[in-house]
């Protein structure tokens, strides 16, 4: 089974540099771009199934792509939870927050602002991957956001790598296999013209 996990494209917060989480943030017309970029990439593979996390800007993404598809929404491929962050500038959380926001950052633990902790968020995206991985589909479609998606590449990997070292573009795609009981990482596309 392979399972293709697409990050949204631009999204208004993206736009203005802000922080995003669980807003209900639309695309910007880069964004609808952007998704419509991707169409090549995606329009010949035969998806068996479609998930969209219930954010409006991954459902957009995945009506531009995929023009006419039937996709089932799922609050499991939610970005990370930010709390009071979202929607706030990022320069301006850096200098307002300081070493605080640094530390949260690295250790992706957002509860002081009340939102999730890593271990809360890898937790729902391995309930995604348990339940694609007996779902009995063979090719899946799975449009979300950057940080759901290198908590996929996390998970297969089996560790937690920095995530200043991985690039995760609007509308990049990643492509995972499940095979004899495993997930296996199998590319990473970074679709971006900017």
């Amino acid at each position: 089974m392979k399972l293709y996990v697409i990050r949204h494209g631009e999204s208004e917060t993206n736009r203005t540099g802000c922080y995003t989480g669980w807003m209900q943030i639309p695309l910007t017309e880069k964004g609808f771009e952007d998704a419509d970029n991707i169409r090549p990439f995606l329009e010949n593979i035969e998806f068996d199934k479609v998930y969209t996390s219930d954010l409006i800007r991954a459902k957009q993404t995945a009506e531009t792509a995929l023009p006419g598809c039937t996709y089932e929404e799922t609050p499991l491929l939610r970005e990370i939870n930010l709390g009071s962050l979202s929607g706030q500038n990022i320069a301006a959380c850096r200098e307002k927050y300081g070493a605080e926001l640094v530390e949260c950052k690295v250790n992706s633990d957002y509860r002081r602002y009340g939102g999730e902790c890593y271990a809360d968020f890898a937790g729902r995206i391995n309930t995604f991957l348990a339940d694609v991985a007996s779902s009995g589909h063979s090719c899946v479609a799975a449009f979300s956001h950057a940080g759901a998606m290198r908590t996929v590449l996390d998970s297969v990997l089996k560790m937690r790598l920095p995530r200043d070292i991985i690039r995760c573009k609007n509308c990049t795609i990643a492509i995972f296999e499940y095979v004899d009981g495993k997930w296996y990482f199998n590319s990473w596309i970074n679709t971006s013209k900017a």
